[in-house]
């Protein structure tokens, strides 16, 4: 079978601790957040990163991924907090985690005054001797009554 791809059911060598690695990538963007620091927010993001917002827009690049955070952070989200809770992260091939985090939210003014819960997937890859985000999507979690 040349060229066929095979599947195969044996687990990835665990050759890193996947929750260690996106706990620190997410205490990293909770610091800058909590700071109103967008570029700092960005500097988790390899150079090709995108970011899904919760409206479901696409953000590409790190300068793009930090400048729109710096905006909702200076404006409809100004003094807001945000907690990242990680609530799993594998190593799903050499050099990809998948790491699915839950995320509240606590703006105290404004249009968007509240708590917001949203759940993220992001996937991390290997960046010179540490990891980056490569990929970001955060979904809003609807209220149910």
């Amino acid at each position: 079978m040349s060229g066929t791809a095979v599947l195969t059911t044996e687990p990835v060598a665990p050759t890193v601790d996947a929750r260690t690695i996106a706990s620190a990538l997410f205490d990293h963007m909770v610091g800058a957040w909590n700071r109103a620091d967008g570029d700092g927010f960005g500097e988790v993001f390899a150079d090709g990163a995108t970011f899904v917002d919760i409206r479901g827009v696409q953000h590409d690049g790190v300068a793009e991924i930090a400048s729109g955070h710096q905006a909702i952070l200076d404006t409809i989200y100004a003094g807001s907090t945000v907690r990242y809770d990680v609530e799993q992260a594998r190593l799903v091939a050499p050099a990809s985690i998948v790491a699915n985090v839950a995320a509240t939210l606590d703006v105290p003014n404004g249009p968007a005054a509240g708590i917001r819960h949203s759940r993220i997937t992001a996937t991390l890859v290997p960046r010179g001797d540490g990891w980056a985000v490569a990929a970001f999507h955060n979904t809003i979690v609807q209220e149910t009554r």
